[in-house]
């Protein structure tokens, strides 16, 4: 080039080996000593790149097209995750999986969509490949390049081609690998028709707590969004990581709506159903809540399918896991009802116009309606709110509703505040109306009054709706259920939620501000009685008060309740003492009306003890043992200062109410001294202090001297009342036995018994306390008078207060305590009825004199009963009872029934009828026949003895066991059959009965119903000579009276006794065989439904089952 004249601008070397370091150095100095440009260096390597990207170069210089390779290394539907979510809960389909595949053999994974049989079958790792359809061309190559250990095809059921391609490519390869099929359940029957010998490894529904773990291992970990996403996969990891994804993206309203898994949903409906109408039939039977078989035929011809036809989809999907069959009727899964209902027939454009379901099902309006309010709840559509409003519109008056309607209507009221309120005014309606009470098993009940409470509950709880509010004190006005133990009374609703722990938000100070706005409006218009004030000053002091509780099951982990207690957060605190101020005026404010009343005592002890949470925290005491932090007790020692400086001159108005309140405080004023934080203190009246008995006594250093230290006050107080003579004596007691009342205190007994022994004039004081209605004193006044001047008690003076059910126990005590029957004992005796009989449980005290003996005789059986069991037989209290009375003792007893005793009546009677049957079985029969006629009247059995007296019965003598069964055979039973114990293991009775007096057999396995003992030993064989089928023998001994906890766990008990029994016994081998066969089948239901508890929860009712019951 350099002779030629040419330059040289540009050195290119083409090579298509490979050139290494040496030498592209030899290279570069070549072109150096020649003064030419570096070279530049096409070397092997930069050819390959160049003909795999370049598919000109290819084809110019080789010949060769590109191709799409058959087998790929992960599924092109696999999410690109960095990180994906671990694999949780398949331990054991993943042994089973792998030890199928290194034994060489084929696998079909089964189950329902999104169940992750495609991750599982991933997670064989090394050498296993996934078939890609679109290019089977080069399968016989590629599986020869790269020879796999497992071919993984998804949806085998859908691509026979490629299953039958790999078999065909294995045999002519003469390679070993292993075909891992994925496919449906109604599908199985078609893959491993295409795939012999396969082994079928099923992939169940993830359990609830495998399902929480995956969820919170992407991230998400807030309960609501947990329990949403746990109810919506149901059990599908394939399911709940999209969901999870969709979530931590920002489309929360798409996931907790249900729209973004209904749309996944109906994709995968419209790729399994064979068209459209299947798809138009599903949404109508998720619109009716389910569809029976009858209205699933009324639906085919709606929906223009064939009867047979939509059964065969409903029962394909019941095997896909979405549609269920429940108490006889087809249910889409719950989570996807209201979203379908919602895109199907209200969002545009609509599928199917609603009014077409509503004329075809005419009787299932309720249902119907229930749907759209559901639909209503979960989209935004228009179209499914004017649905709503228009059901809603054209329902009659609300006092024709009933409790389906008010179910109804409860749903719409969760829409929104407009449609709360709509719902309060008319609940509000029905409460005020008057209704006529209804019965229930000899209860009264109101389900409509209830419904309509439910109602203002919700609306208060979601929306803290004031006429909600005001609704629920309202109600609470003379409610005295206990708080504690009723969740629904008004009162204990509005205290959990001023004081609620959410459990993703925490506590809330704006809840507590809204309940006191609407508190305060109603206390202004409703403070005319002691019950108005105390309820509002019960809400009052839930607002205010310190301490915070809740309560939520766990969305991942069914029978897992959390229960939250605590101390509100300082800061919440301090903002809620800002408040008081807002109470103040109520509380201060004087009656301008004759319709108000000042605060009163009762409501004024509500507040007290409400400081006193703030008093005690501020000295770091909590009603739990939590310890508080230095701003919480900062903040509690203020408010309770601010607190009670209100309330101390109003408590201080009430004798009663200033006692409570410096007893009170009494133990808590040494902390506050040293802490230089003095509590207020208060004027005590020493008459009311001594008054109130163990109330007021210091029990913390010398207990003796402080029993000695109360009864000398009661002394002295009970000395100075009789010097006031009875008029003023009567009305003095009457003061101080409500300035007690008011504090809280139900005292005075001490004071009135020793008053009635210093008496003079007792006649004097029983007129002054019958005229003053102060029954505390009418019976020691009384019982004084008997003793001295017994003669001198006029009837006219006896007949009042026997009618009056306030003063009747002061009469019968006082008359009852003497040991003669004179004119006015046989006065009072005479007039006791059977709701007398708890007034005699004191008669133990009493000597065999004539009151006893007149109370034996008594017309009244359970007067004459309760008297009975007083007498010291079968225990060692009470009086002897006299050989001359025994046989009015007898009838007394035979008149016994325990259900008409108090409590303790019934544990006597029970010592009594125990030493009957071993000391006198003529009269226990005698009782037991006296029974058993009444049963005989109402037609069925159950144990007329005490709780757990049963086994009283098997220590009678035979005789009497035997003349007692043949009354008890044939007699229908509630709980256990008395022959349990009558017959027993005794064989020589049972074939008295059998042989001597024509019992069935059959009838004599009641004697065996859960016995597991040596009952079963003896009576069985007996049975089994007789001809009682081992099925029958078998289910008897099994039954059991009740379990806690798994309904597994007794049947396997179970099992393993009936294993034990055949060895144990062998002519029970039978029984035993037949008791396994029972057992197995029982144990393989109840591990069932278990199993669907722990996938489905608590609330859903294909797994809803009671964790104690009965067998």
């Amino acid at each position: 080039m350099e002779q030629e004249g040419l330059r040289v601008d540009l050195v290119v070397v083409a090579c298509s080996r490979p050139v290494n370091a040496r030498i592209r150095e030899s290279l570069d100095k070549l072109c150096t000593d020649r003064e030419l440009p570096p070279a530049h260096i096409y070397a092997q390597d930069w050819f390959v790149r160049q003909l795999v990207r370049d598919a000109a170069w290819r084809r110019s210089l080789l010949g060769i097209e590109g191709r799409l390779g058959a087998l790929v290394d992960e599924p092109l539907e696999a999410p690109l995750a960095a990180c994906p979510p671990p694999l949780v809960g398949r331990a054991v389909e993943l042994e089973a999986l792998s030890a199928a595949v290194e034994a060489g053999h084929d696998v079909v994974l089964v189950g329902v969509p999104g169940v992750g049989k495609t991750r599982l079958a991933g997670q064989l790792h090394d050498r296993v490949v996934y078939v890609e359809p679109a290019s089977l061309a080069h399968l016989h190559d590629d599986l020869l390049l790269t020879p796999p250990r497992a071919v993984i095809v998804k949806d085998a059921h859908a691509l026979p081609d490629v299953v039958r391609a790999l078999r065909h490519a294995r045999r002519q390869t003469g390679l070993s690998f292993s075909v891992v099929a994925t496919t449906w359940p109604d599908r199985l029957e078609e893959v491993l028709e295409q795939l012999p010998g396969a082994r079928a490894v099923s992939v169940g529904l993830l359990e609830r707590e495998d399902m929480n773990a995956l969820v919170e291992s992407t991230g998400i970990t807030g309960y609501r969004s947990r329990a949403v996403i746990l109810n919506q996969s149901n059990g599908r990891p394939g399911w709940a990581v999209p969901l999870c994804e969709l979530l931590a993206g920002g489309q929360d309203k798409d996931v907790f709506s249900g729209k973004a898994q209904v749309a996944r949903v109906e994709r995968y409906l419209r790729k399994v159903t064979t068209s459209h109408t299947a798809l138009d039939a599903l949404a109508c039977v998720a619109a009716l809540g389910g569809a029976s078989p009858e209205a699933l035929h009324t639906l085919a011809s709606l929906t223009g399918m064939a009867p047979a036809e939509l059964s065969g989809v409903m029962e394909g999907l019941t095997h896909n896991g979405l549609v269920e069959s429940v108490q006889g009727a087809w249910r889409l899964q719950p989570a996807l009802c209201a979203p379908l209902v919602a895109r199907w027939f209200f969002t545009s454009p609509g599928r199917r116009p609603w009014d077409t379901l509503v004329d075809a099902f005419p009787g299932r309006e309720l249902d119907l309606a229930s749907a759209v309010m559901s639909a209503a709840g979960v989209s935004s559509s228009p179209r499914a709110r004017a649905q709503a409003e228009g059901w809603i519109q054209s329902l009659p008056a609300p006092t024709c509703w009933g409790t389906d309607v008010f179910a109804v209507v409860a749903q719409y009221a969760r829409l929104d505040q407009a449609a709360a309120e709509f719902a309060v005014n008319r609940a509000l309606a029905v409460l005020a109306a008057p209704r006529e009470p209804e019965e229930l098993y000899g209860l009264s009940v109101a389900p409509v009054g209830h419904a309509a409470t439910q109602l203002l509950i919700q609306c208060a709880r979601q929306f803290l709706l004031p006429e909600a509010v005001a609704g629920l004190l309202s109600l609470a006005v003379g409610d005295e259920r206990r708080r504690h133990s009723t969740a629904d009374h008004p009162l204990r609703v509005l205290s959990d939620l001023a004081g609620m722990i959410d459990p993703d938000f925490g506590t809330s100070l704006e809840i507590r501000t809204r309940l006191l706005q609407a508190v305060l409006r109603w206390a202004k218009r409703h403070h005319g009685s002691v019950d108005q004030w105390r309820v509002a000053a019960e809400a009052l002091a839930g607002i205010f008060s310190v301490e915070v509780s809740g309560n939520w099951p766990d969305p991942g982990a069914p029978h897992t309740v959390t229960f939250a207690h605590g101390v509100e957060t300082a800061a919440n605190l301090s903002r809620l003492l800002g408040l008081w101020e807002q109470v103040v005026p109520l509380l201060t404010a004087q009656a301008t009306t004759a319709d108000e009343i000042p605060c009163p005592p009762p409501a004024l002890v509500c507040l007290l003890d409400m400081a006193l949470g703030w008093v005690r925290l501020g000295q770091g005491i909590t009603a739990r043992g939590e310890t508080p932090s230095a701003e919480q007790m900062r903040c509690g020692a203020e408010g309770g200062s601010r607190i009670l400086a209100v309330l101390h001159p109003l408590l201080q108005r009430n004798p009663g109410t200033a006692l409570r309140a410096h007893l009170a405080l009494g133990p808590l004023q040494h902390r506050a001294q040293a802490a230089g934080q003095p509590l207020p203190a208060f004027d005590v009246d020493p008459d009311l202090q001594a008054f109130c008995e163990r109330r007021s006594a210091d029990f913390s250093d010398d207990f003796k001297t402080a029993i000695e230290q109360m009864r000398t006050q009661v002394e002295a107080l009970a000395e100075k009342l009789i010097a006031l003579g009875p008029r003023a004596g009567v009305t003095r007691f009457g003061e101080l036995a409500e300035q007690a009342a008011a504090a809280g205190y139900s005292t005075g007994h001490l004071a009135a018994l020793r008053m009635g022994k210093l008496m003079t004039d007792p006649a004097a004081w029983y007129q002054a306390a019958t005229a003053s209605d102060v029954v505390l004193l009418l019976g020691p006044a009384l019982t004084q008078w008997l003793t001295t001047a017994p003669g001198t008690v006029p009837p006219s003076v006896l007949r009042p207060a026997l009618e009056d059910a306030s003063t009747r126990p002061a009469v019968l005590g006082a008359v009852l305590a003497r040991s003669v029957v004179d004119a006015t004992g046989e006065l009072v005796i005479s007039s006791m009825r059977a709701e007398d009989a708890a007034v005699l449980e004191t008669l133990f005290c009493h000597e065999a004199d004539e009151v006893m003996h007149r109370l034996l005789n008594h017309p009244v059986p359970v007067i004459a009963a309760s008297a009975a069991i007083s007498f010291a037989v079968g225990t060692p209290h009470g009086p002897a009872l006299p050989q001359e009375w025994q046989d009015l003792w007898s009838r007394a007893v035979e008149h016994l029934r325990i259900d008409d005793l108090p409590s303790h009546g019934q544990w006597q009677a029970g010592c009594v009828l125990a030493h009957l049957t071993e000391h006198d079985p003529d009269t226990f029969e005698a009782w037991f026949h006296q029974r058993l006629h009444e049963m005989s009247d109402r037609g069925w059995y159950t144990s007329p003895l005490p709780h757990d007296g049963d086994p009283y019965l098997a220590r009678l003598p035979r005789p009497h066991r035997l003349r007692l069964a043949i009354r008890c055979i044939g007699l229908p039973c509630i709980g256990h059959s008395a022959l349990i114990h009558l017959v027993g293991s005794d064989t020589e009775l049972a074939e008295q009965l059998l042989d001597e007096h024509a019992v069935s057999p059959d009838k004599m396995v009641d004697a065996l119903l859960g016995q597991r003992n040596a009952a079963v030993e003896q009576l069985g064989p007996l049975l089994l000579e007789r001809g009682v089928g081992a099925q029958k023998i078998a289910a008897s001994v099994a039954w059991y009276d009740s379990w806690w906890g798994d309904r597994s766990l007794i049947h396997a008990d179970l099992l393993e006794y009936f294993r034990a029994l055949a060895d144990r016994v062998p002519a029970l081998r039978a029984v035993a065989a037949a008791g396994r066969v029972q057992q197995k089948e029982l144990l393989q239901r109840a591990e069932e439904q278990e199993r669907a508890e722990r996938i489905h929860g608590w609330d859903d009712d294909r797994a809803r089952g009671r964790r104690r019951g009965h067998g």
